[in-house]
């Protein structure tokens, strides 16, 4: 019976040590669609700078000052080469960082300079710099209100069977969606981005048709809802930050392991006298 009750003190310490584990892991925040190590500070030094020469480059565009975008353009080329991007986004979003630069160095060297172009090639770049400085909360993010809105015309357009209402949905969800394509692939899995990709390429397929199959793309509206939700972390919260889980303070987690830890010590102890004294007075007992 002794053994058994030593059996029984040491079921007991293996759920401390679940519950304790359980309690350490709520303590730690872990933002939805990141997972990012450490980066160095130098790393973080390096992206601060290139997110500041982005801002700067955007707002020469706004302004008209189109030399000095350039040039600044130029310099966050330059600046891209020099920086590790281990630990801070993957290589898919360090891609996507890469070829808006390459694709806005055509718009601003192109003949027949765009302005409406430009500012949308600066703005790749500056919502993309600043989702690798922003991890917690892009400035992307914002663009959720206007693509729910976009998806939404898409949505009647189709329930109508009106192809130019939903064709004109789609058009401005695209829009949308390509300003914000590579901080997406910076701030979340490619998995995500490649869903929202193949939705996309799907209701253009559907729209070319001659007539809107209502049961397919009907049904396709449903999973896009549902990933724009995912991409911007929502899921019916009303604010434009990440899925956190709570943290926990580890005065909190101490207080609760020393109380959990006394208790068990206590049964324990009278666990072992009670058996103890059984067996101690079964031969008291038997001697008489």
């Amino acid at each position: 019976m002794f053994v058994f009750g030593i059996r029984r003190v040491g079921v007991a310490c293996f759920v401390l040590f679940l519950v304790l584990g359980f309690a350490v892991g709520c303590g730690q925040e872990r933002p939805a669609g990141a997972d990012r190590t450490q980066a160095t500070p130098e790393q973080l030094k390096q992206v601060g700078q290139l997110n500041a020469a982005a801002d700067e480059m955007y707002r020469y565009v706004m302004d008209g000052a189109i030399d000095k975008a350039r040039d600044k353009l130029e310099e966050i080329g330059s600046q891209m080469t020099g920086i590790r991007f281990e630990g801070i986004t993957s290589v898919e979003g360090v891609g996507a960082l890469s070829e808006s630069i390459v694709l806005a160095k055509r718009v601003f060297q192109s003949v027949h300079f765009s302005q409406e172009e430009g500012q949308a090639a600066a703005a790749k770049i500056r919502l993309a710099t600043d989702a690798l400085t922003h991890a917690n909360q892009p400035m992307w993010l914002q663009y959720y209100k206007g693509m729910k809105e976009s998806a939404y015309r898409l949505e009647q357009g189709v329930l109508k069977r009106d192809k130019k209402e939903a064709a004109a949905g789609l058009e401005q969800l695209q829009l949308r969606y390509a300003t914000i394509r590579p901080s997406l692939l910076i701030s979340r899995p490619a998995s995500q981005v490649e869903k929202m990709d193949s939705l996309l390429t799907f209701f253009r397929s559907q729209l070319s048709q001659p007539e809107i199959d209502l049961k397919q793309t009907g049904g396709a509206l449903e999973h896009l809802r549902q990933e724009l939700d995912e991409l911007f972390g929502r899921r019916d919260r009303s604010a434009y930050v990440p899925i956190v889980e709570r943290q926990v303070p580890a005065s909190s987690i101490l207080l609760f392991g020393s109380i959990i830890i006394v208790v068990l010590a206590y049964a324990a102890w009278r666990i072992f006298e009670f058996e103890r004294n059984s067996f101690g007075g079964g031969n008291r007992h038997g001697g008489r």
